[in-house]
C-alpha cells in the first residue's frame, strides 16, 4: 500500500513545487519594479534640485570663479564674464592668479592667501585685477575653502574701483557668495553645503510663500534659529503682511526684484539694512530670496560722504579763520564775470595796525583777532555773499547783484560795526575799506587792483574809513 500511496502523492508534490517557483518569481519581479520606481523617483528629485540650484546660480549678480586645489580655474559665472571680459575658454584650465593679477602682485598675494587659508576657511583681500581688455580694476576678493568631501575654492570678486578713488581707507563691505554650475551639477548635497557657507542669506519659498529652505547666514543675520524662522515666515523680514504679499505677487508675475533696500531689525531689536533680491521659478513653483546685509556698507558710505565734505572744505577754506581762501575767491570772481555775467560789488578790507597787535600781544592773540573778525563779518553779511582771506590781515568780500551804492553802504555799516566791537582777550581794532563794482567790461585782475588801490588810499587817509574806487582819479593809480 505504501508504494502505491507515494505514486499517488508524487504528482501533487511536483505540482506544488512548480507553483512555488512561479510565486517566488512573481515576488522577485515585484521587488525589482519597486526598486526601479524608487531609483527613478530619486533621479527625478536630484534633477529638480540641480535645476533649482542652477537657477539660483544663474541669477547671482556676483562675479564668482570655482578653483580646484591646484589654483586652476574650473568654471566662472556670467557675472564674472561680464566684469572681467573673459570667456570660459579664455580663462578655464589656467591658474587664476597668473591670469588675473599683475606680475608684481601675483607671488606676494599667492603666499599671503596660502598662509591665511591655513588659519581659516575664508580670507579676503583687495588687489588690482586685469580684465580681458587690459583695464585694471581695484577689486575686493573673497576666497572660501569648501569643506570635505568637497575639494576646491570659491573666489568672489567685487569691483570697488570707485570707492577706493574717493577714500582708500574706507572700503565698502560688499561680499557675496555664488555657486558655480559645473562644480556642483551632479551632487545635491554639495549645493546645500555651499549655501550653508554663503555670506549672503538665501531662502527658498513654496508657492504659498512659506519657507522651505534657508541657509545659516540668514538665521545669523536676523538672530533667529532655523525652526523658529520657518515658523514665523518671511513677513518679519520684509515688513508687514501687505508688503510681503505685494512683493511675492510682483515676483510671480515675472518681475525680478533686484537689490531692493529694506530697513528691518533683528530678533534683539538691532537695526538691519538689507538689499533684497526676490524672484519666482515657474518650473519649480518656488520663490528664491537673497538677502545682503548692507548695514556696515551704509555706515561706511555715510562716513565717506562726511570725509569727502571735510576734504572739500579743507581745499577751499582758510584753515585758521574758516573764511574761503584766495584760490576759491579768484575762482568765484571768474565764475561771476565769465559764466554768470552779473554785476556785483567787491570790498577789500584790512585790519589797521595789525603788526602792532602781533608785536604787542603776540601772534596767538593776533590769530584770535583774525578769527573773531571773520565770525563778526559772517554774522552781518547777506546769504550768498562770499568772505575770503586775501592774505595776512586782508580780506575780500564779494557781493553778488549789489549795486555800487549798496556796496558802499554795506562797507560803511561793517566799518562802524567792527569799530564798536570789543573781542574778549583781544585789543579793539578798526579796519580800512576799498570798494569797487564789477560791470560787464571788467576783468578779475583790474577789479582787484582797483579795489586794492582804494584800500591803499583809505590807509593813507588815516585808516578806519571807506574809500570809493570810482571817486579816485585815474592819474592817482599806481601799482
Amino acid at each position: 500500500m505504501k508504494p502505491n500511496l507515494l505514486l499517488l502523492l508524487l504528482p501533487s508534490l511536483l505540482l506544488a513545487q512548480e507553483y512555488g517557483t512561479i510565486f517566488m518569481s512573481a515576488t522577485l519581479f515585484t521587488l525589482l519594479l519597486t526598486l526601479v520606481f524608487l531609483l527613478f523617483t530619486y533621479i527625478k528629485k536630484l534633477q529638480r534640485e540641480n535645476i533649482k540650484n542652477r537657477t539660483l546660480f544663474e541669477h547671482s549678480d556676483v562675479a564668482t570663479l570655482f578653483i580646484n586645489t591646484k589654483g586652476i580655474v574650473v568654471a566662472l559665472n556670467e557675472s564674472a564674464k561680464s566684469l572681467l571680459g573673459y570667456s570660459k575658454k579664455q580663462i578655464t584650465s589656467q591658474k587664476w592668479y597668473e591670469k588675473l593679477l599683475p606680475d608684481e602682485s601675483a607671488i606676494k598675494i599667492r603666499h599671503a592667501i596660502h598662509h591665511s587659508l591655513k588659519q581659516d576657511a575664508r580670507t579676503h583681500f583687495n588687489t588690482p585685477i586685469i580684465c580681458a581688455n587690459g583695464e585694471i580694476l581695484t577689486c575686493q576678493c573673497h576666497l572660501t575653502n569648501l569643506p570635505e568631501p568637497l575639494r576646491g575654492t570659491l573666489l568672489t570678486i567685487v569691483d570697488i574701483t570707485k570707492d577706493t578713488t574717493l577714500e582708500e581707507e574706507l572700503q565698502r563691505v560688499q561680499t557675496h557668495l555664488a555657486e558655480t554650475q559645473n562644480a556642483f551639477e551632479e551632487l545635491d548635497e554639495q549645493f546645500k553645503v555651499t549655501f550653508d557657507i554663503a555670506i549672503n542669506g538665501i531662502a527658498l519659498l513654496d508657492e504659498a510663500g512659506k519657507i522651505s529652505y534657508l541657509n545659516r547666514a540668514i538665521t545669523e543675520m536676523y538672530e533667529y534659529n532655523e525652526d523658529y524662522l520657518k515658523h514665523l515666515g518671511i513677513t518679519p523680514l520684509l515688513g508687514d503682511e501687505e508688503a510681503t504679499k505685494a512683493l511675492l505677487a510682483t515676483a510671480k508675475r515675472g518681475e525680478k526684484i533686484d537689490k531692493m533696500h529694506i530697513r528691518s531689525q533683528t530678533r534683539t531689536g538691532k537695526a538691519l539694512d538689507v538689499d533684497l533680491t526676490l524672484g519666482y521659478l515657474p518650473e519649480l513653483k518656488q520663490y528664491y530670496m537673497v538677502v545682503q546685509d548692507i548695514t556696515k556698507a551704509l555706515a561706511y558710505t555715510t562716513e565717506l560722504k562726511r570725509s569727502k565734505k571735510s576734504l572739500e572744505q579743507r581745499v577751499i577754506k582758510d584753515c585758521l579763520t574758516t573764511a574761503y581762501n584766495r584760490s576759491y575767491m579768484e575762482e568765484r570772481l571768474e565764475h561771476l564775470i565769465d559764466v554768470e555775467k552779473i554785476a556785483f560789488g567787491l570790498i577789500i578790507l584790512d585790519i589797521d595796525h595789525f603788526k602792532q597787535v602781533n608785536d604787542t600781544y603776540g601772534h596767538l592773540v593776533g590769530d584770535d583777532v583774525l578769527i573773531n573778525l571773520v565770525n563778526a563779518l559772517q554774522e552781518k553779511l547777506r546769504k550768498g555773499d562770499t568772505l575770503a582771506r586775501f592774505g595776512g590781515e586782508e580780506f575780500v568780500i564779494i557781493l553778488p547783484h549789489a549795486t555800487h551804492s549798496e556796496s558802499l553802504a554795506i562797507a560803511h555799516k561793517l566799518r562802524e560795526y567792527i569799530a564798536s566791537l570789543q573781542f574778549e582777550g583781544c585789543p579793539k581794532i578798526t579796519c580800512s575799506f576799498g570798494v569797487e563794482t564789477c560791470d560787464s567790461t571788467t576783468d578779475r585782475r583790474t577789479l582787484l587792483l582797483s579795489a586794492d588801490r582804494a584800500l591803499y588810499k583809505a590807509k593813507e587817509s588815516g585808516r578806519n574809513c571807506v574809500v570809493d574806487a570810482h571817486a579816485l582819479r585815474t592819474s592817482d593809480y599806481s601799482i
